[in-house]
C-alpha cells in the first residue's frame, strides 16, 4: 500500500476556504443565551429516609435579598409572605442570579439550606432533604394547633390550603374554629362542625370546632374567648354582644353556660389568648375548662395561668395560631397507645403537654411526665432538656410561679438540666424556656410544659393569696356586669351575675381548704 503524501504547513493553510464575516458570526449569535428567558430552579422535597414530604420553602436572591414565589402558590400569611408551600417537589422561575433556597417543616425539623447560581434559560436541580431536629413521635408526642381560621382575604382555594398547609407544617392535629364576628366573612365557616376526613389524608387529622366569644369593645375581651374541640355540632349562640350578627344582641348567655353545653356533648374546652376576658376564673373554678391556650395570636404570658394553678386547679397548657397558620405556636401531646384524635384529646385533657413556638422541651419529675401527680419525699429529681432551631437562652424550673433552678444554653440551641429540688409543701412544678430571640413572625421564643402536681401530706397545695385575688377579681367583674353589660331582661342579668357568684362561691370554698 502506498503512503499518503504529507502536506506542508503552507499547503494546509492554502486549503482552508476563505469565510465571510457573516458566516462566522451566525453560529455565535445562535448559541448566545437569551437573557430575557427566566431560569428554572426545581427539585425534590424528601425526609431523612428519602420519602416525599410537604414543606414550606423560601427562595431568596443572595445579592438583593428579594424573595421569589411561584405563581399561584399557596403562601404564608399575607402580611408575612416569606414562604410558599409545596408537596414532594417544587419549581420556580427566577431571573439569572445567585440564590438561597430554604425548606422547613414545623419546629421539629432542621432548616435545610442550599445555594445555587443559575443563568437565563437554564434549568437547575436543587433537591432538599429535610432532617428531623428530634424524633418526638417515637416517644409518643404528637403536635397540634387548637385554634385556626381563615378570612376571605386569602387568594387561593381554601380547600387547597387545608390539604397543603397542615402537613407541610408537620402538624399531627389541626383544629379549625367556626366563629361569628358581626359580618366578617370567615371563609372557614363554610366547613361543617365535626371531623373533616376529606382534609385528613396527608398526615394531619383535621377537626372543625368552634370559638365562642364575647367582647365589650374590639380591644376589650368582655367575658373572653373559648374554644370547643371535638364537638358534634355548634353551640349557640357562637358570639354574644358586640361580636354578634345582631346589632342589639345582649351579653348573654355567659361563656360558662356555653362551656357546660359543650362538655355535655363530650367536647373539650380550651380558653383562648392567655386567659383573656373576665370569665376564665369562673369557668375554671366550676370545672368547665380543660386547657389554657398560651399565646394564640399574642405574646406568651403566664401570670394568669399561674394564678389559677396556684388555686389548686388543674389546667393543661395548650396553644394555637388563631388567624391563619403564620407562626409555629403548637401544643405537643403525649399519647397513650395508638395515635388518633380521641387518644390525642385524652392526652390534652390529662395535661400530658408542652407548648412552644420553637424549642422542643422535655421534662420529668421523679420520672413522671407533665400532668402527673407526685408525692415528694423531701426532694424531687427533676430533668429537663431542650433543643431548638430558634435560639433560646435558658431552661427554667418553676415551682408555684417562682424560678427555683435554671440552666443557660451554651450555644443557644440545646440545654439540659438535672437537679434535686427540695419541696416541703404541695403545689405544682413545670419547666419553661426563656430568651430574647424572636420567630420570623416577630414573637418572642417560648416553651412551657403543663405542670406536674405536687401533693405533700398535711400541707396545703392551694395558695390563699391567689384564691383571694380570684375572689376580688370576680367581685370587680360583677360590678362591671351590673354597670356596663347589656341584657334583654332583668332575668338575663340575674342569671349572668348568678353564674359569676357560683364561681365566687367555688373559690371561697377552696379558700377554706387552703390551710
Amino acid at each position: 500500500m502506498g503512503l499518503k503524501p504529507r502536506l506542508t504547513r503552507r499547503q494546509i493553510l492554502q486549503s482552508i476556504p476563505v469565510l465571510t464575516a457573516g458566516t462566522l458570526l451566525a453560529p455565535l449569535r445562535a448559541q448566545r443565551p437569551d437573557t430575557s428567558a427566566p431560569a428554572i430552579i426545581r427539585g425534590k422535597l424528601t425526609d431523612a429516609a428519602g420519602r416525599p414530604v410537604a414543606a414550606k420553602i423560601r427562595v431568596v436572591e443572595s445579592n438583593t435579598g428579594e424573595v421569589y414565589m411561584p405563581a399561584n402558590s399557596i403562601r404564608t400569611m399575607p402580611d408575612r409572605r416569606h414562604y410558599f408551600y409545596a408537596r414532594g417537589q417544587y419549581e420556580i422561575s427566577v431571573p439569572a442570579g445567585r440564590y438561597r433556597i430554604e425548606a422547613v417543616r414545623g419546629i421539629g425539623h432542621e432548616l435545610t439550606r442550599e445555594f445555587t447560581e443559575v443563568g437565563s434559560g437554564i434549568q437547575h436541580e436543587v433537591d432538599l432533604r429535610i432532617r428531623p431536629l428530634k424524633d418526638l413521635k417515637s416517644a409518643g408526642w404528637y403536635s397540634g394547633n387548637t385554634h385556626t381560621h381563615y378570612h376571605l382575604a386569602i387568594d387561593e382555594n381554601p380547600d387547597d390550603r387545608l390539604r397543603m398547609v397542615p402537613p407541610a407544617e408537620d402538624l399531627d392535629v389541626s383544629v379549625l374554629s367556626y366563629l361569628v364576628r358581626t359580618d366578617s366573612p370567615y371563609i372557614t365557616n363554610r366547613y361543617p362542625v365535626g371531623r373533616l376526613p376529606q382534609f385528613s389524608r396527608d398526615g394531619t387529622i383535621m377537626d372543625m370546632g368552634e370559638e365562642a366569644r364575647n367582647n365589650r369593645a374590639f380591644a376589650d375581651f368582655g367575658y373572653g374567648h373559648v374554644l370547643f374541640l371535638n364537638i358534634p355540632r355548634s353551640i349557640e349562640p357562637v358570639s354574644t354582644g358586640l361580636l354578634s350578627n345582631s346589632p342589639n344582641a345582649p351579653d348573654y348567655p355567659t361563656l360558662s353556660t356555653l362551656c357546660a353545653q359543650a362538655k355535655q356533648l363530650g367536647g373539650t374546652v380550651v380558653w383562648c389568648h392567655n386567659g383573656s376576658g373576665i370569665e376564665v376564673p369562673v369557668a375554671a373554678a366550676l370545672g368547665l375548662v380543660d386547657a389554657y391556650n398560651v399565646a394564640d395570636g399574642l405574646e406568651a404570658q403566664y401570670e394568669r395561668y399561674y394564678r389559677l394553678l396556684n388555686c389548686g386547679l388543674r389546667l393543661a397548657a395548650s396553644s394555637g395560631t388563631d388567624w391563619w397558620i403564620y407562626d409555629h405556636n403548637r401544643v405537643y401531646v403525649k399519647v397513650e397507645g395508638t395515635f388518633n384524635y380521641d387518644s390525642w384529646i385524652a392526652g390534652l385533657r390529662a395535661g400530658r403537654t408542652f407548648v412552644s413556638n420553637g424549642p422542643l422541651l422535655e421534662f420529668t419529675v421523679n420520672g413522671q411526665d407533665p400532668g402527673a401527680q407526685v408525692t415528694p419525699n423531701g426532694k424531687l429529681r427533676v430533668k429537663a432538656s431542650a433543643i431548638s432551631r430558634i435560639p433560646f437562652e435558658r431552661i427554667e424550673i418553676v415551682v408555684d410561679g417562682r424560678v427555683v433552678a435554671d440552666q443557660l444554653s451554651p450555644d443557644g440551641r440545646e440545654a439540659s438540666l438535672e437537679r434535686e429540688i427540695e419541696v416541703d409543701e404541695g403545689g405544682w412544678i413545670a419547666a419553661r424556656i426563656s430568651g430574647r430571640a424572636v420567630t420570623y413572625a416577630g414573637f418572642p421564643v417560648f416553651a412551657h410544659t403543663s405542670p406536674v402536681y405536687l401533693r405533700v401530706p398535711n400541707t396545703p397545695f392551694r395558695r390563699a393569696e391567689s384564691l383571694g385575688a380570684c375572689i376580688d377579681e370576680i367581685d370587680r367583674s360583677i360590678r362591671t356586669i351590673r354597670k356596663s353589660f347589656r341584657f334583654s331582661s332583668d332575668a338575663q342579668r340575674a342569671l349572668a351575675i348568678g353564674k359569676f357568684e357560683e364561681g365566687r362561691t367555688a373559690f371561697a370554698r377552696l379558700l377554706t381548704q387552703s390551710s
